[in-house]
């Protein structure tokens, strides 16, 4: 069982290492240029079909609290799964049932068994609270404007094949350390409501998962609720990079503007919330250029 988390610590998790600004890293930044990569949480946004919907619920309004006159104060409750819009998977998230037991990362090819390391109180095994913040190299795979189109196909798997000639296209390479972000153009799907977001979903198939681990990456994402192809829906992808590498995704990004200005190599900075025992944190991850 993972000692509770404790403020101010930062440890490795999986492949993350603990964040620390390097020469590198600041020689990233040419114009200092910020991109939002968030989306924007509303009522009805998609979310996978098990999880519970986003709500946003008034709880005191403007002038419901007289004793603090003259002042004045509005506050809000709002519900959603941990993997709603823009967020980012803890290693606990996803598991993998070997000899009739679900196991989950513990080290590179290590697994333990997950039924011993959860209580009523959540994950007890890296949940997202033992995530440290991420400071990283990071490469935008633009793979729907590489084959000219605005939005990839529903259930289209990119290849590792067409990840390369993406790259070689961009004129950027994949480095040990890096973060990759692959476009599909599926924030469109998302944004808009449409439900092949959550049905149909383009993204990178095994092969392409199996390549970009070979080149040292640490830490994948897209604009994508799954950032891997659906259906089929073995999660095939998240088996092989959380479970067996402790490479985690962040998913629901908005990569559009990035793209757009052709900002292929970029830093990037995410924080995820440090929530005891969550699968996954909403995140505002931000590039710059």
């Amino acid at each position: 069982m993972t000692p509770p988390a404790q403020a101010g610590q930062m440890t490795a998790y999986g492949a993350l290492p603990v964040p620390q600004m390097t020469p590198e890293l600041i020689s990233l930044i040419k114009t200092g240029t910020v991109y939002s990569l968030a989306v924007v949480w509303n009522e009805g946004i998609p979310v996978p079909t098990p999880m519970v919907p986003y709500t946003l619920s008034p709880r005191l309004r403007h002038g419901d609290l007289a004793d603090i006159a003259p002042a004045s104060a509005a506050a809000e409750v709002v519900t959603m799964a941990a993997h709603t819009g823009t967020h980012i998977d803890a290693l606990c998230h996803i598991g993998e049932i070997q000899d009739g037991d679900v196991k989950l990362y513990s080290g590179e090819n290590q697994v333990v068994s997950a039924k011993e390391h959860v209580t009523y109180q959540g994950q007890t095994h890296l949940s997202i609270a033992d995530m440290p913040p991420i400071i990283t190299r990071a490469v935008l795979v633009d793979i729907a404007g590489y084959k000219g189109v605005n939005v990839l196909p529903d259930g289209y798997v990119i290849s590792a094949a067409e990840i390369q000639e993406a790259l070689a296209a961009q004129k950027v390479n994949i480095q040990p350390g890096s973060a990759v972000l692959i476009r599909t153009g599926f924030h469109q799907h998302l944004a808009s409501g449409n439900l092949a977001s959550r049905d149909a979903i383009a993204g990178i198939g095994l092969e392409a998962a199996q390549w970009l681990q070979q080149q040292g990456m640490i830490l994948i994402g897209a604009d994508n609720m799954t950032v891997e192809a659906m259906p089929p829906m073995d999660h095939a992808v998240h088996r092989f990079l959380l479970v067996h590498h402790g490479i985690t995704h962040l998913e629901n990004l908005y990569l559009d503007e990035l793209a757009a200005k052709r900002v292929y190599e970029c830093l990037l900075i995410v924080t995820p919330l440090r929530l005891q025992g969550a699968t996954g944190s909403w995140v505002h991850p931000i590039a710059i250029a």
